[in-house]
Protein backbone atom coordinates (compact mmCIF):
# COMPACT_ATOMS: atom_id res chain seq x y z
CA UNK A 1 0.00 0.00 0.00
CA UNK A 2 1.06 3.50 -0.79
CA UNK A 3 3.31 2.15 -3.04
CA UNK A 4 2.88 4.81 -6.92
CA UNK A 5 2.94 3.97 -10.39
CA UNK A 6 6.20 4.29 -12.04
CA UNK A 7 6.74 8.00 -13.12
CA UNK A 8 6.17 8.63 -16.89
CA UNK A 9 3.42 5.51 -16.91
CA UNK A 10 -0.22 6.47 -17.66
CA UNK A 11 -2.71 4.69 -15.45
CA UNK A 12 -6.11 6.07 -17.06
CA UNK A 13 -8.14 3.41 -18.98
CA UNK A 14 -7.91 3.05 -22.43
CA UNK A 15 -11.04 4.93 -23.60
CA UNK A 16 -13.68 2.98 -24.71
CA UNK A 17 -14.90 2.74 -28.94
CA UNK A 18 -18.58 5.07 -29.42
CA UNK A 19 -21.72 2.80 -29.92
CA UNK A 20 -22.33 1.49 -33.55
CA UNK A 21 -25.58 3.57 -34.92
CA UNK A 22 -26.33 1.33 -37.32
CA UNK A 23 -28.60 -0.89 -34.84
CA UNK A 24 -30.85 2.29 -33.66
CA UNK A 25 -30.85 3.07 -37.57
CA UNK A 26 -31.97 -0.83 -38.15
CA UNK A 27 -34.75 -0.81 -35.23
CA UNK A 28 -36.23 2.42 -36.44
CA UNK A 29 -36.37 1.14 -40.25
CA UNK A 30 -37.94 -1.87 -38.97
CA UNK A 31 -40.27 -0.01 -36.73
CA UNK A 32 -40.86 2.61 -39.76
CA UNK A 33 -42.04 -0.34 -42.24
CA UNK A 34 -44.02 -2.00 -39.84
CA UNK A 35 -45.96 1.64 -39.49
CA UNK A 36 -45.95 2.64 -42.77
CA UNK A 37 -47.45 -1.37 -43.64
CA UNK A 38 -50.23 -0.93 -41.03
CA UNK A 39 -50.91 2.42 -41.93
CA UNK A 40 -51.28 1.42 -46.30
CA UNK A 41 -53.33 -1.77 -44.74
CA UNK A 42 -55.85 0.85 -43.43
CA UNK A 43 -56.41 3.18 -45.89
CA UNK A 44 -55.96 0.22 -49.02
CA UNK A 45 -58.53 -1.65 -47.53
CA UNK A 46 -61.51 0.06 -47.80
CA UNK A 47 -59.88 1.68 -51.54
CA UNK A 48 -59.75 -2.46 -52.54
CA UNK A 49 -63.65 -2.59 -51.14
CA UNK A 50 -64.70 0.51 -53.22
CA UNK A 51 -63.29 -0.71 -55.98
CA UNK A 52 -65.05 -4.15 -56.32
CA UNK A 53 -68.08 -2.70 -55.31
CA UNK A 54 -68.11 -0.16 -58.22
CA UNK A 55 -66.99 -3.54 -60.36
CA UNK A 56 -69.78 -5.26 -58.48
CA UNK A 57 -72.49 -2.16 -59.42
CA UNK A 58 -71.19 -2.06 -62.64
CA UNK A 59 -72.19 -5.63 -63.49
CA UNK A 60 -76.00 -4.67 -62.49
CA UNK A 61 -75.80 -5.76 -58.91
CA UNK A 62 -77.46 -2.44 -57.34
CA UNK A 63 -77.76 -3.83 -54.11
CA UNK A 64 -73.97 -3.76 -53.48
CA UNK A 65 -73.21 -1.63 -50.00
CA UNK A 66 -70.25 -1.19 -48.24
CA UNK A 67 -71.13 0.84 -45.35
CA UNK A 68 -70.85 -2.04 -42.52
CA UNK A 69 -67.20 -2.66 -43.70
CA UNK A 70 -66.07 0.49 -43.20
CA UNK A 71 -66.51 -0.58 -39.66
CA UNK A 72 -66.23 2.36 -37.05
CA UNK A 73 -63.69 4.68 -39.08
CA UNK A 74 -64.80 7.97 -38.59
CA UNK A 75 -62.30 9.46 -41.75
CA UNK A 76 -63.10 10.84 -45.60
CA UNK A 77 -63.32 7.02 -46.43
CA UNK A 78 -65.95 6.21 -44.54
CA UNK A 79 -68.08 8.91 -45.69
CA UNK A 80 -66.87 7.98 -49.40
CA UNK A 81 -68.26 4.84 -48.25
CA UNK A 82 -71.60 6.04 -46.99
CA UNK A 83 -72.18 8.54 -50.27
CA UNK A 84 -71.73 5.31 -51.80
CA UNK A 85 -74.33 3.57 -50.42
CA UNK A 86 -76.40 6.29 -50.72
CA UNK A 87 -75.76 6.71 -54.53
CA UNK A 88 -76.59 2.57 -55.22
CA UNK A 89 -79.92 3.15 -53.39
CA UNK A 90 -80.68 5.76 -55.35
CA UNK A 91 -79.53 4.35 -58.37
CA UNK A 92 -81.81 1.40 -57.33
CA UNK A 93 -85.10 2.91 -56.73
CA UNK A 94 -84.52 4.57 -59.99
CA UNK A 95 -83.94 1.84 -62.06
CA UNK A 96 -87.12 -0.01 -60.66
CA UNK A 97 -89.07 2.75 -61.05
CA UNK A 98 -88.53 3.00 -64.67
CA UNK A 99 -88.65 -1.36 -64.56
CA UNK A 100 -91.93 -0.76 -63.49
CA UNK A 101 -92.92 1.82 -65.83
CA UNK A 102 -92.06 -0.14 -68.51
CA UNK A 103 -94.23 -3.05 -67.12
CA UNK A 104 -97.20 -0.54 -66.62
CA UNK A 105 -96.87 0.81 -70.29
CA UNK A 106 -96.19 -2.50 -71.46
CA UNK A 107 -100.00 -3.41 -69.71
CA UNK A 108 -101.75 -0.39 -71.16
CA UNK A 109 -100.92 -0.88 -74.43
CA UNK A 110 -101.48 -4.64 -74.39
CA UNK A 111 -104.92 -3.74 -73.83
CA UNK A 112 -106.03 -1.41 -76.84
CA UNK A 113 -103.80 -3.33 -79.03
CA UNK A 114 -105.71 -6.59 -78.24
CA UNK A 115 -109.10 -4.77 -78.92
CA UNK A 116 -107.94 -3.63 -82.38
CA UNK A 117 -106.73 -6.81 -82.99
CA UNK A 118 -110.42 -8.37 -81.75
CA UNK A 119 -112.42 -5.84 -83.97
CA UNK A 120 -110.04 -6.89 -87.14
CA UNK A 121 -111.19 -10.57 -86.43
CA UNK A 122 -114.80 -9.84 -86.17
CA UNK A 123 -114.05 -7.28 -89.60
CA UNK A 124 -113.24 -10.12 -91.16
CA UNK A 125 -116.04 -12.47 -89.75
CA UNK A 126 -118.82 -10.21 -90.05
CA UNK A 127 -118.23 -7.23 -92.68
CA UNK A 128 -121.54 -5.93 -92.25
CA UNK A 129 -120.19 -4.50 -88.73
CA UNK A 130 -116.98 -3.12 -90.90
CA UNK A 131 -118.34 1.08 -89.69
CA UNK A 132 -118.40 -0.02 -86.30
CA UNK A 133 -115.19 -2.16 -86.17
CA UNK A 134 -113.52 0.68 -87.68
CA UNK A 135 -115.07 3.54 -85.53
CA UNK A 136 -113.59 0.76 -82.52
CA UNK A 137 -110.28 0.46 -84.05
CA UNK A 138 -109.89 4.45 -84.36
CA UNK A 139 -110.66 4.95 -80.89
CA UNK A 140 -108.64 2.34 -79.63
CA UNK A 141 -105.62 3.96 -82.00
CA UNK A 142 -106.34 7.39 -80.66
CA UNK A 143 -105.49 5.91 -77.17
CA UNK A 144 -102.58 4.28 -77.81
CA UNK A 145 -101.41 7.61 -79.40
CA UNK A 146 -102.94 10.20 -76.69
CA UNK A 147 -100.54 7.17 -74.20
CA UNK A 148 -97.44 7.52 -76.30
CA UNK A 149 -97.46 11.83 -75.99
CA UNK A 150 -98.01 11.17 -72.29
CA UNK A 151 -95.12 9.21 -72.34
CA UNK A 152 -92.86 11.68 -74.52
CA UNK A 153 -94.12 14.57 -72.42
CA UNK A 154 -93.11 12.62 -68.83
CA UNK A 155 -89.81 11.53 -70.12
CA UNK A 156 -88.86 15.19 -71.34
CA UNK A 157 -89.96 16.26 -67.67
CA UNK A 158 -87.85 13.65 -66.29
CA UNK A 159 -84.43 14.56 -68.20
CA UNK A 160 -84.94 18.41 -66.95
CA UNK A 161 -86.32 21.59 -67.80
CA UNK A 162 -84.25 24.17 -68.77
CA UNK A 163 -85.23 27.40 -66.61
CA UNK A 164 -83.13 29.51 -69.68
CA UNK A 165 -87.01 28.97 -71.47
CA UNK A 166 -89.09 30.84 -68.87
CA UNK A 167 -91.85 32.90 -70.66
CA UNK A 168 -93.66 35.76 -69.48
CA UNK A 169 -96.95 35.42 -69.50
CA UNK A 170 -100.46 36.61 -68.48
CA UNK A 171 -101.58 33.57 -65.74
CA UNK A 172 -105.13 34.82 -65.52
CA UNK A 173 -105.25 34.43 -69.21
CA UNK A 174 -103.54 30.86 -68.87
CA UNK A 175 -106.09 29.79 -66.02
CA UNK A 176 -109.17 30.87 -68.16
CA UNK A 177 -107.99 29.06 -71.75
CA UNK A 178 -107.79 26.12 -69.48
CA UNK A 179 -111.14 26.59 -68.02
CA UNK A 180 -113.10 26.91 -70.70
CA UNK A 181 -111.59 24.00 -72.93
CA UNK A 182 -112.42 21.86 -69.95
CA UNK A 183 -115.79 23.26 -69.66
CA UNK A 184 -117.12 21.74 -73.11
CA UNK A 185 -116.22 18.33 -71.55
CA UNK A 186 -117.67 19.25 -68.76
CA UNK A 187 -120.79 19.87 -70.00
CA UNK A 188 -121.30 16.89 -72.31
CA UNK A 189 -121.08 15.12 -68.97
CA UNK A 190 -123.55 17.27 -66.90
CA UNK A 191 -120.63 18.96 -64.67
CA UNK A 192 -120.85 22.63 -63.75
CA UNK A 193 -117.63 23.84 -63.67
CA UNK A 194 -117.14 26.97 -61.40
CA UNK A 195 -114.01 29.01 -61.50
CA UNK A 196 -112.99 32.04 -59.32
CA UNK A 197 -110.15 33.40 -60.61
CA UNK A 198 -107.57 36.08 -59.97
CA UNK A 199 -106.84 39.55 -61.98
CA UNK A 200 -104.13 40.30 -64.52
CA UNK A 201 -100.93 38.96 -63.58
CA UNK A 202 -97.72 38.23 -65.12
CA UNK A 203 -95.56 35.45 -64.20
CA UNK A 204 -92.50 33.68 -65.34
CA UNK A 205 -92.82 30.20 -66.27
CA UNK A 206 -93.10 27.25 -68.75
CA UNK A 207 -96.42 28.06 -70.52
CA UNK A 208 -97.03 24.52 -72.23
CA UNK A 209 -96.20 22.59 -68.88
CA UNK A 210 -98.13 25.13 -66.54
CA UNK A 211 -100.74 24.90 -69.00
CA UNK A 212 -100.67 21.06 -69.12
CA UNK A 213 -100.45 21.00 -65.11
CA UNK A 214 -103.65 22.41 -64.18
CA UNK A 215 -105.79 21.25 -67.27
CA UNK A 216 -104.99 17.69 -66.56
CA UNK A 217 -105.86 18.23 -62.97
CA UNK A 218 -109.25 20.11 -64.11
CA UNK A 219 -109.65 16.94 -66.29
CA UNK A 220 -109.17 14.23 -64.01
CA UNK A 221 -111.48 16.21 -61.31
CA UNK A 222 -114.21 16.26 -64.03
CA UNK A 223 -113.67 12.71 -64.94
CA UNK A 224 -114.69 11.64 -61.55
CA UNK A 225 -116.61 13.87 -60.51
CA UNK A 226 -120.35 12.43 -60.66
CA UNK A 227 -122.74 13.43 -63.53
CA UNK A 228 -124.88 15.96 -61.47
CA UNK A 229 -122.16 17.94 -59.32
CA UNK A 230 -119.76 20.00 -59.97
CA UNK A 231 -116.24 21.20 -60.40
CA UNK A 232 -114.68 24.45 -58.25
CA UNK A 233 -111.36 25.72 -59.77
CA UNK A 234 -110.16 28.70 -57.31
CA UNK A 235 -106.99 30.71 -58.08
CA UNK A 236 -105.26 33.35 -55.55
CA UNK A 237 -102.49 34.90 -55.93
CA UNK A 238 -100.58 36.05 -53.28
CA UNK A 239 -98.43 39.50 -53.84
CA UNK A 240 -96.51 40.03 -50.48
CA UNK A 241 -94.39 36.29 -51.48
CA UNK A 242 -95.30 36.42 -55.39
CA UNK A 243 -96.87 32.44 -54.98
CA UNK A 244 -99.65 31.55 -57.27
CA UNK A 245 -102.23 29.46 -55.36
CA UNK A 246 -104.63 27.27 -57.24
CA UNK A 247 -107.66 24.86 -55.36
CA UNK A 248 -109.66 22.11 -57.93
CA UNK A 249 -112.34 20.37 -56.17
CA UNK A 250 -114.84 17.68 -57.36
CA UNK A 251 -117.76 15.82 -56.24
CA UNK A 252 -116.76 12.70 -56.72
CA UNK A 253 -115.55 9.29 -54.49
CA UNK A 254 -112.60 10.41 -53.36
CA UNK A 255 -109.50 8.43 -52.77
CA UNK A 256 -108.72 6.38 -49.78
CA UNK A 257 -106.44 8.38 -47.29
CA UNK A 258 -103.58 5.77 -47.77
CA UNK A 259 -103.63 6.62 -51.73
CA UNK A 260 -103.14 10.12 -51.46
CA UNK A 261 -99.79 10.31 -52.22
CA UNK A 262 -99.50 7.50 -54.98
CA UNK A 263 -102.62 8.87 -56.85
CA UNK A 264 -99.74 10.89 -58.54
CA UNK A 265 -97.82 7.61 -59.21
CA UNK A 266 -97.70 6.56 -63.28
CA UNK A 267 -101.05 4.40 -63.68
CA UNK A 268 -102.15 3.95 -60.41
CA UNK A 269 -105.50 2.42 -59.44
CA UNK A 270 -107.10 2.81 -56.22
CA UNK A 271 -109.43 -0.70 -56.77
CA UNK A 272 -111.29 1.75 -59.18
CA UNK A 273 -111.66 0.83 -62.73
CA UNK A 274 -109.80 3.16 -65.15
CA UNK A 275 -111.73 5.63 -67.01
CA UNK A 276 -111.75 4.99 -70.34
CA UNK A 277 -110.35 8.40 -71.34
CA UNK A 278 -108.07 8.19 -69.12
CA UNK A 279 -103.87 7.55 -70.06
CA UNK A 280 -103.16 7.39 -66.15
CA UNK A 281 -100.24 9.79 -66.70
CA UNK A 282 -102.20 12.90 -66.02
CA UNK A 283 -101.45 13.76 -62.43
CA UNK A 284 -97.67 12.07 -62.67
CA UNK A 285 -96.91 14.98 -65.62
CA UNK A 286 -99.06 17.51 -63.43
CA UNK A 287 -96.74 17.01 -60.53
CA UNK A 288 -93.06 16.79 -62.51
CA UNK A 289 -94.31 20.21 -63.89
CA UNK A 290 -95.05 21.85 -61.02
CA UNK A 291 -92.07 20.67 -59.49
CA UNK A 292 -90.21 22.28 -62.64
CA UNK A 293 -91.49 25.64 -61.42
CA UNK A 294 -90.40 25.03 -57.93
CA UNK A 295 -93.61 24.25 -56.56
CA UNK A 296 -95.92 21.75 -54.54
CA UNK A 297 -98.89 19.56 -55.72
CA UNK A 298 -101.21 17.92 -52.79
CA UNK A 299 -104.31 15.87 -52.84
CA UNK A 300 -106.60 15.67 -49.81
CA UNK A 301 -110.59 14.47 -49.34
CA UNK A 302 -113.03 16.61 -48.68
CA UNK A 303 -115.34 16.45 -45.86
CA UNK A 304 -118.45 16.93 -47.70
CA UNK A 305 -117.08 13.95 -50.30
CA UNK A 306 -114.77 14.46 -53.29
CA UNK A 307 -111.25 15.23 -53.84
CA UNK A 308 -109.22 18.70 -53.37
CA UNK A 309 -105.89 19.22 -55.06
CA UNK A 310 -103.59 22.26 -54.24
CA UNK A 311 -101.01 23.34 -56.75
CA UNK A 312 -99.02 26.04 -54.70
CA UNK A 313 -96.12 27.84 -57.23
CA UNK A 314 -93.82 31.06 -56.66
CA UNK A 315 -93.47 33.31 -58.56
CA UNK A 316 -90.42 35.86 -57.71
CA UNK A 317 -90.54 38.10 -60.94
CA UNK A 318 -93.36 39.01 -61.64
CA UNK A 319 -95.28 42.18 -63.31
CA UNK A 320 -98.76 43.43 -62.73
CA UNK A 321 -100.70 45.27 -64.93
Amino acid sequence: PGQRPPPGRDNRRPPRNPPSPIAPLIAGSIASLVFSALLAWYFAKPIRNLRNAFQAVAQGRLDTRIGLGMGRRRDELSDLGRDFDHMTKQIGNLVGAQQHLLHDVSHELRSPLARIQAAIGLAQQQPEKLPATLERIERESQRISDLVGELLMLSRLEAGVDKRTFEAVNIADLLADIVEDVGFEAQRNGISLEYSGIGDIRGYCLPELLHRAVENVLRNAVQHCRRDGSVILAADFERNNARLRIRVEDMGPGVPDRDLAAIFQPFFRSGKPTKAQSTGLGLTIAQRAIEAHGGRIGAENREAGGLRVTIDIPFPSRQTS
